[in-house]
C-alpha cells in the first residue's frame, strides 16, 4: 500500500513539475496538434516557464516576430493538469473560437486546448495531452545554442521545399506501390478496397528542420513509416527517405495539368482575366468601395473547415476576413476541367455572393453554368501560372498564379 494518499501523492507530483518546467534555460519545443483529430496538423511552438508561474510563448503559426506572457497554473483533476489560465495571444491562437487562423471558421477556430493532462515529466521530456482533444504534445528541452526565432526561420524554409513535393510516389521491397500527396499538412495516401475502388487515408503531420513527423505512423502494406526525411540531391528531382527502417523511398511524380490546378492554391487578379471578366469584378469592386471594403487576396484551392474540404474560391476581405465559395468539378482527360458554383460556401462567402457582387466574379469560373475549360502551362514540373480557356465562350478565359497577388481588383 501506499503511505501517502492518491491526492498527496498528486500534489507531490505537482510540485515536481513546477520544478522542472522553469528547469530548461532556453525553454522547450513544443510538437502540437490541434483539434482531436488533428485534421489541421501540427505547429512548432516555443514555451517559457518561469518560477513566477508565467510563461512566454512563440509560435510557428503567429511568426517568429511574436512573442506574448501570460500566467499558467498546474491544478489537481484526476492528475496534473498544465493550464495556461490567462489569454496569451500565441498560445489561444489555436484555441480561439473567432478563427485568427482563418481555417476552422467562426465559432470554432482550430478547436486547440489551453488546459492539458500532464501524462508524463522528465528533464529530458514532457508528455501532455490536451484535455477536450485528447491530442498529445511533446515538450522537449530547445537547444541553448539557437534562438527561437532562427529555428522557426528554418522551419519555414523547410516547410516551403516540402511544398515543391505535393505528388509522390512510394514502392516497397514487396513491390507495392503507392500513391500520396503531401499537402499542407498532412500526407495524403490513395488505397484500393476489394471491389478496386480508391479510398484516401490521411496522416497529419509536423514540419522538422530535415522534413516531417507523422503524429502518427504512416501504414504502407506490411510497413509503418514515423517520417520523412527529404534529401534534394537524390535522383533528378529530390526524393524522401523514411526517417525508421523502412525499405523504399518516396520519389516525385507529376499531375496531370487538371490535378495540378486542384492541388495547389492559384492567386487570381484582375489583369489576368480577360475584358468580359474585368467588367464583372470591376462591378463588384464599386459595391466593395462603396462599403469602404477592399480584397486583400483571392484565389482558388482546397479549404477545409468545420464544413469539410471543398475546392474554393477563397478571399480575404479587409473588413470580414476570409470567404468561401465552393465549386464542383470534374477532370476532363489530362489538360481539361469543369468547373460550377455548388450554390455553397461560408458565412462571409455567401455574403459577399449576395451582396457584393461576388456571383459576377466568379461568374469567369463557373457560377449559374457549368464551365469547361483547356488548360496550359509555362512548366509543368514547375508551373508559375496556369491559363484556363472557356471551350464554349472564347470571350472567358483567365490565368491563375502560383505567387500570392495582392489587391486583386488593382492588380
Amino acid at each position: 500500500m501506499f503511505e501517502d494518499s492518491s491526492a498527496k501523492r498528486i500534489e507531490a507530483e505537482i510540485e515536481r513539475i513546477k520544478e522542472i518546467l522553469p528547469d530548461a534555460p532556453n525553454g522547450w519545443l513544443m510538437e502540437y496538434f490541434p483539434e482531436m483529430s488533428q485534421s489541421y496538423g501540427g505547429y512548432n511552438l516555443f514555451l517559457s516557464f518561469s518560477p513566477e508561474m508565467e510563461v512566454t510563448a512563440m509560435s510557428e503559426a503567429t511568426g517568429k516576430g511574436k512573442t506574448a506572457t501570460s500566467s499558467f497554473s498546474i491544478k489537481q483533476s484526476a492528475g496534473p493538469v498544465l493550464s495556461f489560465d490567462t489569454y496569451n495571444e500565441v498560445l489561444h491562437y489555436f484555441s480561439d473560437p473567432d478563427d485568427p487562423a482563418g481555417i476552422g471558421g467562426p465559432g470554432y477556430g482550430l478547436e486547440g486546448d489551453f488546459e492539458f493532462l500532464v501524462l508524463s515529466a522528465t528533464a529530458e521530456e514532457v508528455v501532455l495531452k490536451g484535455r477536450k482533444t485528447g491530442s498529445v504534445a511533446v515538450m522537449t528541452p530547445f537547444s541553448p545554442s539557437m534562438e527561437w526565432s532562427d529555428y522557426l526561420d528554418d522551419i519555414n524554409k523547410k516547410r516551403k521545399e516540402l511544398s515543391d513535393y505535393y505528388r509522390l510516389k512510394y514502392t516497397n521491397e514487396d513491390d507495392e506501390t503507392f500513391e500520396l500527396r503531401l499537402n499542407r499538412r498532412y500526407l495524403e495516401v490513395y488505397k484500393y478496397d476489394d471491389e478496386g475502388a480508391r479510398y484516401s487515408e490521411y496522416y497529419p503531420f509536423i514540419v522538422t528542420l530535415t522534413g516531417c513527423r507523422f503524429y502518427s505512423p504512416v501504414v504502407l502494406g506490411n510497413e509503418e513509416i514515423e517520417g520523412l526525411i527529404l534529401v534534394p540531391e537524390m535522383g533528378e528531382d529530390g526524393a524522401f527517405v523514411p526517417t525508421n527502417e523502412a525499405s523504399g523511398i518516396f520519389v516525385p511524380s507529376y499531375p496531370n495539368l487538371n490535378e495540378l490546378l486542384i492541388t495547389k492554391n492559384w492567386f487570381m487578379a484582375r489583369s489576368g482575366l480577360s475584358p468580359y471578366g474585368q467588367k464583372l469584378w470591376d462591378k463588384a469592386k464599386e459595391k466593395l468601395d462603396a462599403a469602404g471594403d477592399k480584397i486583400i487576396y483571392c484565389y482558388l484551392g482546397m479549404a477545409t473547415n468545420i464544413q469539410g474540404t471543398n475546392y474554393s474560391f477563397n478571399f480575404s476581405s479587409q473588413k470580414n476576413g476570409t470567404g468561401l465559395l465552393y465549386f464542383d468539378y470534374d477532370y476532363i482527360g489530362t489538360d481539361g476541367i469543369s468547373l460550377q458554383f455548388s450554390e455553397l460556401g461560408s458565412y462571409y462567402g455567401k455574403e459577399y455572393y449576395v451582396n457584393y457582387g461576388f456571383n459576377g466574379v466568379i461568374d469567369p469560373i463557373g457560377n449559374e453554368k457549368k464551365r469547361t475549360f483547356t488548360l496550359t502551362t509555362d512548366d509543368i514540373k514547375n508551373p508559375n501560372w496556369i491559363k484556363l480557356t472557356d471551350k464554349d465562350d472564347s470571350e472567358n478565359w483567365f490565368t491563375v498564379y502560383r505567387s500570392t497577388i495582392y489587391n486583386p481588383f488593382e492588380n
